[in-house]
């Protein structure tokens, strides 16, 4: 679900959408927190019949977010220790990492001495 919650914000920014909708999956809001927080998107609403709003960002008309990536898939689980975590440098984007507390970036795992499976880039 990960991966079609980034198509439509990768759709979303190719053709300069002001927000994009879709329905809502258990973990889709801790993803767009952290987005969120990263300063990537504007924002996002959530209705009572479970469909999310996010509010793109732009900055003089080219999208903030340039590249959203799914690089854990069902078939193919990418899982990355504490140590290798530390040496990943955060001067290419936001890694998004899911520990055993919970979805977070990758630069928090760190401080909260964590690894685990590498979800999604976004840069």
């Amino acid at each position: 679900m990960l991966a079609k919650i980034f198509n439509r914000l990768r759709n979303g920014y190719m053709v300069h959408h002001i927000g994009v909708s879709f329905t809502d999956v258990s973990f889709s809001t801790k993803v767009l927190d952290i987005l969120w927080k990263e300063n990537l998107i504007r924002g996002y609403t959530k209705t009572n019949e479970g469909v999310i709003t996010v509010l793109l960002r732009y900055y003089e008309g080219a999208p903030l977010c340039t590249q959203l990536v799914v690089l854990s898939r069902p078939r193919d689980r990418l899982y990355l220790s504490l140590l290798d975590l530390s040496r990943v440098s955060d001067d290419f984007g936001v890694l998004i990492v899911s520990t055993p507390k919970g979805i977070m970036t990758a630069e928090d795992a760190v401080r909260k001495g964590e690894g685990g499976e590498i979800l999604a880039y976004a840069a």
